[in-house]
């Protein structure tokens, strides 16, 4: 019998040593993507709140109790950029032009002023939220109060 001399690889360890290779990168690339997105979704919900907070704030200011009360009184309302002019509201539209990483949020605006209750008529308390859709659906939700 002869002794054959194995140098080299076979074809089957080669084909494993690919496929090894291959999960390692395909695991890297996926565990580096989502960290990215993480990343960016982490600061557009920085800019996000910073816009809602803007307008969270300027509703307060610039918005009376007296002005909004009558016109909630049927029930909760939802306005955004597109039916801003539609339905009467007191508010003016130029609130949702804000802009943050020169980006204009005005499409991802969504203000709620909740339906009034024996209390909020009682107390004269309005309460209402600010929505920003921010990335890939997530949003974020800011609450307000406009009191007399």
């Amino acid at each position: 019998m002869r002794v054959l001399n194995h140098k080299g690889f076979s074809v089957l360890e080669a084909v494993a040593s690919v496929f090894i290779i291959s999960l390692v990168f395909t695991t890297a690339f996926t565990v580096i993507v989502a960290m990215r997105n993480r990343t960016i979704a982490t600061e557009e919900k920085r800019y996000a709140v910073e816009v809602a907070s803007s307008i969270r704030d300027e509703i307060v200011q610039n918005y009376a109790y007296s002005t909004i009360a009558p016109w909630i009184l049927s029930g909760e309302k939802t306005i955004d950029y597109l039916n801003c002019s539609d339905l009467g509201v007191p508010i003016q539209c130029g609130l949702f032009d804000y802009e943050a990483n020169n980006k204009i949020y005005d499409d991802n605006v969504e203000i709620t002023f909740l339906a009034p209750t024996a209390d909020s008529i009682n107390y004269k308390v309005i309460h209402f939220r600010v929505t920003i859709v921010y990335y890939k659906g997530i949003s974020v939700t800011l609450e307000g109060i406009i009191y007399e």
